[in-house]
């Protein structure tokens, strides 16, 4: 299997350094011209399924990328971000922020977010689905930053430290593609097994 992980394109909110969360935001014109240039380089790469969030941001990221392959995308539920509950539509505050969210050992839930902890398990369930359906197929995933969090720590295990300084570091940025193969589906599926 060879996985390609994107992030959508950029929004008005990641300029203004909002949590988006589930608030379905559209690209602005940058990141229409990143989804254009990373469905670009998608050109000679056979790619059997596109899977996407049901998000607005992420369905116009993989629309791009479907114009250059031919496929069709469709929704996949799991793959949306991670619900920031009351600071969605707001920056970080000294008494609740990213620092705090991504704290995966003290697992908050206040202002009514998505538990660190569950959106990983979320997350880790539908890739052990995927990984086995499709094993010998190409197959992109149009997701979001925080959910990167999570696909990143499934293939190469969690950080040391599994809070915002060691997290952090490993999200995609908007339209950045990172390839999984099916080498490391394999060896995560046999440490789980040990």
């Amino acid at each position: 299997m060879n996985l390609y992980v994107i992030r959508h394109g950029q929004t008005d909110y990641n300029v203004q350094k909002l949590f988006q969360g589930h608030i379905d935001i559209p690209l602005n014109n940058v990141g229409i011209e990143q989804a254009k240039e990373i469905a670009a380089k998608f050109k000679n790469i056979n790619v059997n399924v596109i899977l996407v969030s049901p998000l607005k941001r992420a369905i116009q990221t993989a629309e791009y990328i479907s114009k250059v392959t031919g496929i069709k995308p469709e929704i996949e539920k799991r793959l949306i971000e991670r619900c920031y509950g009351d600071m969605e539509g707001h920056q970080n505050r000294p008494d609740w922020n990213i620092q705090m969210m991504l704290d995966y050992n003290k697992n908050y839930t206040n202002e009514n977010i998505e538990p660190i902890q569950s959106m990983f398990q979320r997350i880790y369930s539908f890739l052990d689905e995927i990984t086995k359906k499709y094993k010998d197929k190409s197959v992109v995933l149009v997701t979001h930053g925080g959910v990167s969090h999570a696909i990143e720590s499934y293939f190469n295990g969690m950080p040391e430290i599994p809070d915002f300084d060691h997290f952090e570091p490993r999200a995609l940025k908007n339209c950045e593609v990172r390839k999984y193969t099916s080498r490391k589906i394999d060896e995560c599926q046999q440490n789980e097994e040990r």
